[in-house]
């Protein structure tokens, strides 16, 4: 027989026995967590809901195997993600929505909330204007390509000397003087638009100069017009109250505008066509259509949301006071297609710098025409550029008729004049002109200061000239000289020489450039 094993007195190896033979809980599983080691504990795996199969089934099992902190992250770069497609969208301007209308106002709206939409609106414009993506295309054309913007440089080097001296006596509005440090080689177009807007913001919280609001109140910019002779469609009444505008403009209206080219109503605070700033009152327009249509507008500020100017612009427009003018239409259009009757002036939008008009871009009067907006050069070219052909120089014939007819002369003389009567660095005036008259009969239809017209290759050779000129002036001053300016302390919409200013001081009563009515008001004593 075995001896008894002796019992223990000591109560610890007591207890030692008695937690050897407890037995131990089975582990609880847990979640994959991160240790100060190389070693993790594992996740415990969640078998996938019922009726998942296939990809669906394989996604949910690679979700589960992620720590939670993943997943947030993954589900934030996927909102992320359809943030940036919403707002593609959205910068489109569709027409609808979800079933809605949308259009320009729907994407103002969501960018007001969303400043994405803008930002991407914004950078893909400047980008096409670039100097990075027209190279590119110069090198993706091809030989064609090349050639059309071999052009291009070769007129730019035939005008550069004639603006550099152009510059050194051109009398600049001094409120554009601090531009010289803002604007330098190396910007785009639209960056020295917007360096001068950032100048025009600075001098109206500083000085309370308001010069941007001779292109962005079209009331100022037709008090600018007409206080400096320029011709123009007569401006038949303004209003600053609405409820004046509602009872006064219908029997103006009746009295003035039956036939055509009837009169438009124009909201002076807006100046964006795409807002619809402006409408015919055409009698069988109901009158309150067109008192809906102010009170429409009457509160609303623009918002330039696509160019990379606009937020300054917004800033500058955001202080003027809601007006509406009637205007007489401009009698004289091309017709139209398939039998229809249309009054449709041809409209030259003609950049100026330094006092040179250097290109003008047709917009309207397009009727039988191919597709395009032809830009003539001061070397009578006359050319279409297409993004899809690569900017390729594609001439055009159907407006030839504005060398022919000598309408040119008088449009190069016109918009040249109206920079001098400003004093302005760079300015766009539009002009209409019509074909098979007089070219003396042309008149002005607005201005800009903020173009955003597409000018393919010579984007880069205006902004160089633009430039240009500033670097002929800061060259002067280090030499001890100083650049002429204009004479006024006033801001340029309040400029007034008087009405006999175009005519007699710039034109110097040449009666090939103005038209014979303004002769003989103006040069006939």
């Amino acid at each position: 027989t075995a001896p008894k094993a002796k019992e223990s007195s000591d109560p610890d190896d007591t207890s030692k026995n008695e937690r050897a033979e407890k037995p131990t809980p089975p582990p609880i599983p847990v979640e994959e967590v991160e240790v100060n080691s190389s070693k993790k504990i594992p996740a415990k795996t969640a078998s996938p809901p019922e009726g998942l199969s296939g990809y669906a089934k394989y996604v949910h099992m690679k979700m589960m195997a992620l720590s939670a902190q993943k997943r947030v992250y993954l589900l934030v770069g996927a909102l992320a993600f359809i943030l940036v497609i919403f707002s593609v969208y959205v910068a489109t301007e569709p027409d609808t929505m979800f079933g809605f209308e949308f259009g320009h106002e729907g994407a103002i709206a969501v960018n007001r909330v969303i400043h994405l939409p803008g930002w991407i609106r914004r950078s893909t414009n400047w980008v096409g204007q670039s100097m990075l993506w027209l190279r590119f295309m110069r090198f993706y054309g091809g030989e064609q390509s090349y050639k059309s913007w071999e052009h291009a440089k070769d007129y730019y080097d035939k005008n550069l000397e004639i603006i550099r001296e152009n510059a050194k006596n051109w009398p600049l509005h001094p409120h554009f003087e601090s531009c010289e440090t803002e604007i330098h080689q190396g910007m785009t177009f639209y960056d020295i638009v917007a360096a001068r807007a950032r100048v025009m913001l600075a001098n109206l919280k500083s000085h309370g100069w308001s010069d941007f609001a001779v292109e962005k109140d079209k009331c100022e910019m037709y008090h600018f017009i007409s206080n400096n002779g320029f011709p123009h469609c007569a401006v038949l009444g303004e209003w600053s109250n609405l409820g004046a505008f509602a009872r006064e403009g219908e029997m103006l209206r009746n009295a003035n505008c039956k036939t055509e080219p009837f009169c438009f109503a124009k909201m002076c605070h807006i100046t964006m066509g795409h807002l619809n700033s402006a409408t015919r009152l055409v009698p069988a327009k109901k009158w309150s259509k067109i008192t809906r249509w102010a009170t429409h507008l009457w509160d609303q500020k623009p918002i330039d949301w696509d160019r990379t100017w606009g937020p300054t612009f917004d800033a500058l427009t955001s202080t003027l006071k809601p007006r509406v003018m009637i205007q007489e239409g401009f009698k004289g259009g091309r017709g139209g297609d398939d039998g229809f009757s249309v009054d449709v002036p041809v409209e030259l939008k003609v950049e100026v710098v330094w006092g040179r008009a250097y290109l003008a871009y047709v917009t309207m009067g397009q009727f039988g025409c191919p597709e395009g907006n032809p830009i003539l050069l001061r070397d009578g070219s006359l050319q279409n550029y297409f993004m899809k052909n690569n900017f390729e120089r594609e001439t055009e014939t159907c407006h030839k008729f504005l060398f022919d007819e000598g309408h040119m002369d008088v449009v190069w003389h016109m918009a040249e004049s109206f920079a001098r009567a400003g004093g302005f660095d760079s300015i766009r005036v539009d002009i209409f002109v019509k074909e098979g008259s007089d070219p003396r009969i042309a008149v002005i239809n607005e201005i800009s200061l903020s173009s955003g017209a597409g000018y393919a290759w010579h984007w880069e050779y205006f902004s160089k000239l633009w430039v240009e000129g500033y670097a002929v002036r800061n060259e002067m001053r280090r030499q001890g000289k100083t650049p002429p300016i204009l004479n006024t302390d006033k801001s340029i919409a309040k400029i007034s020489h008087g009405h006999g200013y175009y005519a007699s001081k710039l034109s110097h009563c040449n009666s090939t450039l103005i038209s014979p009515a303004m002769y003989w008001q103006h040069c006939n004593k």
